[in-house]
């Protein structure tokens, strides 16, 4: 008797294997996704500072004939010359610059170690005869990041432990794209940390929540058959309050509410900066409406094609770009000695050659990484001198 069941249980077990196994398979060859994601960032990356940031101690990969950079004990890429183990330790003549961002910071679709541009940018900067120090650029930018994180990071870790002389922020598209909650108050975070406080909350309430919550992003199965069932009935069975809430500002992209969380995150770095420690904000480069006559023709492709797939994504991002250099005035009022807003919205429009700058609807080829990192080399040598 006790083999019988015991058989009937191993039968079981493999057979629940091999299912799971092979929906794997089907989803990934169909380029779906296979696991619950919030806003595409897994669930294990969580940071008690940043709600997430990427993990610590990872080797570097090679995927798709993408390059992958490894990350130090901090979480932070490895990329150009690799940078000190021990941050928290300085050598006398050396001039360290931490550059933050999102994803486009961090880089994706990279060729090799030295193609982001905080490698581009810390190799030109060593290149240089007239200013005799050992430059070292960080690169700390983390797919997803948006200006609360990097205020986050910057206030509670970089200028508190790492020493830095200088720190550089590109960004403005995860602003753009980041839809604020419903809960005004709870709005300067990313989705990522209103979910997971949510999950947590939830999880102490109900044992069954915490087996959905793990089954959904590890068990593809499990998550096909709620995606099948949401499909089928049109009810929301993941993140169901913050859906229905972006589904219902579709007609208003809330523009005025991103414009104002990213101005007052702006606002608050330059009073953090110093004359011992400058910080240069970047307005970045990104594919909008109003420069898509200047995209080449791979670039044009990626722009229809992402159109196709989420129809407001430009419109928006547009409205949040021209909110911007509409208010750049008050922008310009933020700049001192210690501080610079510099808006490179503009930067990639002149494209004479019509040259792919585009990976996909928002990161950056080699060619546009070099175009931004000579700009902002030129830059910091004007500042540093």
């Amino acid at each position: 008797m006790l083999k019988k069941i015991s058989f009937v249980i191993l039968f079981n077990l493999i057979l629940l294997v091999l299912v799971e196994l092979t929906v794997r398979f089907v989803l990934d060859y169909l380029n779906l996704p296979k696991f619950y994601k919030v806003s595409g960032i897994d669930s294990n990356r969580y940071d008690f500072l940043t709600g997430y940031s990427s993990l610590p101690n990872q080797k570097e990969t090679i995927f798709k004939k993408n390059y992958r950079q490894a990350t130090d004990r901090y979480g932070f890429n490895l990329d150009g010359k690799r940078h000190p183990g021990d941050l928290e330790k300085k050598e006398k003549n050396e001039f360290r610059i931490f550059i933050l961002g999102g994803s486009t910071v961090q880089g994706e679709a990279l060729i090799n170690k030295n193609d982001p541009i905080s490698a581009r940018l810390e190799k030109k900067l060593n290149e240089n005869k007239v200013i005799k120090k050992k430059f070292f650029v960080i690169n700390a930018g983390t797919s997803g990041f948006m200006s609360a994180q990097e205020l986050s990071l910057i206030q509670n870790r970089i200028l508190y432990a790492f020493k830095p002389d200088l720190i550089i922020v590109l960004n403005g598209t995860n602003d753009a794209v980041a839809t604020p909650s419903k809960d005004f108050y709870l709005s300067n975070s990313h989705h990522f940390q209103r979910n997971f406080q949510k999950n947590v909350n939830n999880q102490s309430k109900s044992f069954f929540y915490f087996i959905d919550d793990l089954f959904s992003k590890n068990i593809s199965t499990y998550f096909l058959f709620k995606k099948i069932v949401e499909k089928t009935t049109g009810i929301f069975l993941f993140d169901k309050e913050n859906r229905k809430f972006i589904e219902t500002s579709k007609e208003n992209p809330m523009t005025e509410e991103k414009e104002y969380r990213y101005y007052h995150n702006i606002k608050i770095l330059s009073q953090l900066s110093s004359k011992t420690v400058p910080i240069v904000v970047y307005l970045q480069p990104q594919m909008l409406p109003r420069n898509f006559n200047y995209l080449s023709k791979n670039d044009k492709a990626i722009y229809v094609e992402q159109k196709k797939t989420d129809p407001n994504y430009f419109n928006n991002k547009q409205e949040f770009y021209d909110k911007i250099s509409n208010d750049i005035k008050k922008y310009e009022m933020l700049n001192s000695q210690n501080f610079i807003f510099n808006d490179l919205s503009e930067l990639l429009s002149k494209n004479e050659k019509k040259e792919a700058f585009y990976s996909d609807y928002a990161h950056y080829t080699a060619i546009s990484r070099e175009i931004i990192s000579e700009r902002i080399y030129r830059d910091i040598i004007r500042l540093i001198k």
